[in-house]
Formats: C-alpha cells, sequence, structure tokens
C-alpha cells in the first residue's frame, strides 16, 4: 500500500490518500447463459473491475459504484459472491479458488467502491 499525498494551493495535505495497489487475478465467472463457469482474469482498478480471457484481452468492465456485493450462501462448498452494479438488471457470479481469496477480493472491491467520490451511502460489509 501506497500513502500519496495530494497537492493543494498552498503545497500541504493534511489528509493524504491512501492508494491500493490494482488487484488482479484469476476468478471463476458463470456465464450469462449457460450458467457454466468459466476462467477469467480480473483486474480491480479504481471503481471498475475489468475482466477478460488473459491479462492482455480485458475487454468488459464491471462498475462497481453504487453495486451491491453479496456472499452466496450455499452448502457445495464453493466461495461465491454476487456483484449487481447500479441500474443494471445483470448480476454477475464469480467464485474464488479460497475462503482467503474471496474475502480478499471482497476486501479490495469494498475499499474501491468507499473510496469513489459517488459512491452509494449503503455500508460496505465484509464477512
Amino acid at each position: 500500500m501506497m500513502a500519496v499525498v495530494s497537492a493543494t494551493s498552498n503545497g500541504a495535505d493534511k489528509n493524504p490518500v491512501e492508494i491500493k495497489e490494482d488487484k488482479k487475478g484469476w476468478l471463476s465467472k458463470r456465464t450469462h447463459f449457460t450458467h457454466r463457469w468459466k476462467r477469467a482474469w480480473f483486474h480491480l482498478k479504481e471503481t471498475l473491475l475489468l475482466y477478460g480471457e488473459n491479462e492482455e484481452k480485458l475487454l468488459k468492465p464491471i462498475n462497481l459504484v453504487g453495486a451491491v456485493v453479496e456472499v452466496v450462501e450455499g452448502g457445495d462448498g464453493s466461495f461465491e459472491w454476487t456483484i449487481t452494479p447500479k441500474d443494471r438488471k445483470r448480476t454477475f457470479f464469480l467464485r474464488a479458488g479460497t475462503i482467503v481469496e474471496q474475502q480478499g477480493w471482497m476486501e479490495a472491491i469494498c475499499e474501491a467502491q468507499l473510496s469513489s467520490r459517488d459512491h452509494a451511502t449503503n455500508a460496505c460489509v465484509v464477512q
């Protein structure tokens, strides 16, 4: 994590902004029509979660501002969660390989939402 101090007119800032490194990695995403799980590369950059076939082909964005992020409670032992962007009908189903990986992604998404100037007033809670 890096702390970045922004300059003001007098050259000082009493409230430095902390910026985390972008989160990247492989997750599984449930396909929209066939509901099969497909591996995809994800890159969390500011308030966008980009995904695609690999690190070089990040073609699709998910806007996280105002999105609802929820853990999928299931008895099958998988580490799933959903993201439903604001003003969109589609819900994205994601799956991590471990509980630690799942929590890491959900915390990073929560932090990205809270860092946005346009974040919703709903609380961001990761359990």
